[in-house]
């Protein structure tokens, strides 16, 4: 019998800068479930939404897990360990604590969990910031703070992290959150969710099998664990804009 066949796409945001990596991930995926899957990328946003119209498994931020949930019906398979957060930068020269945000215009990407929990975290801390100025990426972002735009700014911390030093000239970090909230999510298409324990089962063989071992090594992820329903995030998301 031929192995069932799935279409899988992943958040451009990370597949940006290691896209190989990311197809291998979703081949070894399918070898140990025993399914087939292939894999079809999305450059951008646009072509990410675009591709919730065809695609059966998805690897999307917590606030496009919603909105797949919402558009497709799609069910959470699993999250893994390696927690979305967001760090807090301003311009050199700038100096102190969260509390440098209070009244100033923040840059951040709309629609993006760091953009949700850097808010969140604002109000935990007792900080009011002034305008969040939207750009269309964290590099937009990033540049907009260099170039004196802006004064204060959100990063997700995945593409933090993945930034050379050059890339931070004239940045100074001011705060890299430990929120642990939610990570990313690995969504089902419901047409297939007679297939989800499979996948579960897969997921949990990949920290054993080799390759998948330098594979999750290089996406910096742990382990997958099961995940069953989004509604912690969406009460998180309607607290955070509420």
């Amino acid at each position: 019998m031929d192995a069932p066949t799935l279409s899988a796409s992943a958040c451009p945001h990370d597949t940006a800068k290691n896209l190989p990596t990311w197809i291998e991930f979703f081949l070894v995926l399918g070898q140990v479930s025993g399914l087939e899957i292939g894999y079809q990328h999305a450059a951008d946003f646009p072509e990410f939404y675009e591709r919730f119209r065809e695609v059966d498994l998805v690897y999307a931020n917590p606030l496009d897990a919603l909105r797949i949930e919402d558009e497709r019906g799609f069910v959470p398979v699993a999250m893994p360990d390696n927690y979305d957060e967001v760090v807090f930068v301003a311009r050199e020269g700038t100096q102190g604590g969260l509390e440098t945000f209070e009244g100033k215009p923040v840059g951040a990407v709309e629609n993006q969990f760091a953009t949700l929990l850097g808010c969140l975290l604002f109000g935990e801390a007792g900080v009011r910031s002034g305008e969040i100025r939207y750009y269309p990426s964290w590099g937009e972002v990033l540049a907009a703070l260099r170039r004196g735009e802006i004064e204060h700014a959100l990063l997700y911390k995945d593409f933090y992290d993945q930034l050379s030093e050059l890339s931070l000239e004239g940045v100074r970090t001011v705060q890299v959150s430990q929120a642990r909230r939610f990570a990313h999510v690995v969504m089902l298409n419901p047409e297939r969710a007679e297939l989800r324990p499979q996948l579960l089962e897969g997921l949990a063989k990949l920290p054993e099998h080799p390759l998948g071992q330098l594979i999750l090594a290089d996406l910096r992820i742990g382990r997958f664990t099961p995940f069953g329903s989004t509604e912690p995030i969406r009460a998180l998301s309607q607290l955070t804009v509420g």
